[in-house]
């Protein structure tokens, strides 16, 4: 028997949202998820394709970003994201036994892949001379370029990559000194690759069973606050997507670029409390970013160089502390996907209110 059908109840929804017919939302969805695959944008970094970017001038209104359509995609991708825990939690532990069977393969450690991935990072930073750490950070001195390299050098070994870290550390003070706080935001990544490989080359024991869950907490940090920047100023997208205008699927670039911010922050979020799922969403994000590479080219390798090679880490490592404390592994099947939900809603409030009130804070 059929259930009757029920009255559309028009609590806490704005009339915008009641426009949208049940094959709309369907549409939503399946962009959603082939978005998911084939958005370039939403891992292209588009402060390195525009020079036209301004990060003290003010965002787009809130009533603008946060609108009928913006809250729709929160349903949808909500409704989405707990059905995905409800699996996770039902099924991490056979696929997660079955992934590192087939995992066993790569015999390096994680650890390794990233180190050597620094070293040629920073080579990549001295080949092209006047880079601080990323591609839209420009310098002038004439300095730099050479630490950079020896920095490289010192990752040869594991006994000496502390000292490439503490360079890490000092480029990104420095970079913050010369671009502010607000725009060093979109980088924590830096610091966590620097805090996981100093663990590890300086062997402290007691804080290796962590090392994993800075290195994830900085990749997922990362993309979260990129996602806001892509609502705050989708404006800075729209020429990129002139360039290639395939990549919108036949949407309104508004519209895209707003989905691609939703693929981007959920995805980052799985990294973080995904048991199985974070592997999943790594895995994504790893094909959408070396796909980028083929559209935007060596800038584009360079400057996500480390965000590749840190999503493999993450990949081959599996689940870490970080991800027991905020999935809540007691808690069972759907109470426990409940919750998840929840406190990623709350990360998404807090993350708002963090991007915007900081930027009017810093920018008045």
């Amino acid at each position: 028997m059929r259930p009757r059908r029920q009255r559309q109840s028009k609590t806490g929804l704005d009339n915008s949202m009641l426009v949208y017919s049940r094959g709309q939302l369907f549409r939503i969805l399946i962009y959603a998820v082939t978005i998911s695959c084939f958005t370039y944008p939403a891992c292209a970094h588009v402060k390195w394709f525009n020079n036209e970017y301004c990060v003290s001038c003010t965002p787009s209104k809130l009533f603008s970003v946060f609108n009928g359509f913006w809250f729709l995609l929160l349903i949808c991708f909500s409704l989405l994201t707990l059905s995905a825990f409800i699996f996770d939690r039902a099924y991490f532990d056979k696929a997660n036994q079955w992934t590192e069977r087939k995992l066993r393969i790569l015999r390096a450690p994680p650890e390794d892949y990233l180190r050597v991935g620094l070293g040629i990072f920073l080579v990549c930073l001295w080949w092209n001379s006047g880079i601080l750490l990323t591609p839209e950070l420009q310098t002038h001195n004439k300095l730099l370029p050479w630490l950079q390299l020896i920095l490289a050098f010192t990752t040869i070994s594991w006994t000496t990559t502390w000292i490439a870290c503490v360079g890490v550390f000092f480029l990104y003070c420095f970079a913050l000194k010369v671009y502010g706080v607000f725009h060093l935001l979109d980088y924590p990544i830096f610091l966590g690759i620097a805090a996981y490989l100093a663990i590890h080359s300086l062997r402290l024991n007691s804080l290796l069973p962590f090392a994993g869950s800075v290195l994830v907490t900085a990749v997922s940090g990362t993309l979260l606050w990129a996602s806001f920047e892509k609502w705050a100023y989708w404006v800075w997208t729209v020429p990129l997507l002139a360039e290639h205008p395939t990549m919108t699927l036949g949407m309104n670039p508004k519209t895209f670029i707003v989905l691609a911010g939703f693929v981007e922050f959920f995805l980052a979020y799985f990294l973080l409390a995904g048991r199985f799922l974070g592997r999943v969403a790594a895995l994504i994000l790893l094909i959408m970013f070396v796909s980028a590479v083929f559209d935007f080219g060596f800038i584009d390798l360079v400057g996500h160089l480390l965000i590749i090679i840190s999503l493999i880490v993450i990949i081959l490592q599996g689940v870490q502390p970080i991800t027991n404390l905020v999935s809540f592994p007691r808690l069972g099947v759907t109470n426990g996907a409940f919750a998840c939900l929840g406190i990623l809603v709350s990360v998404l409030g807090a993350y708002g209110i963090g991007y915007f009130g900081l930027h009017h804070l810093l920018y008045g």
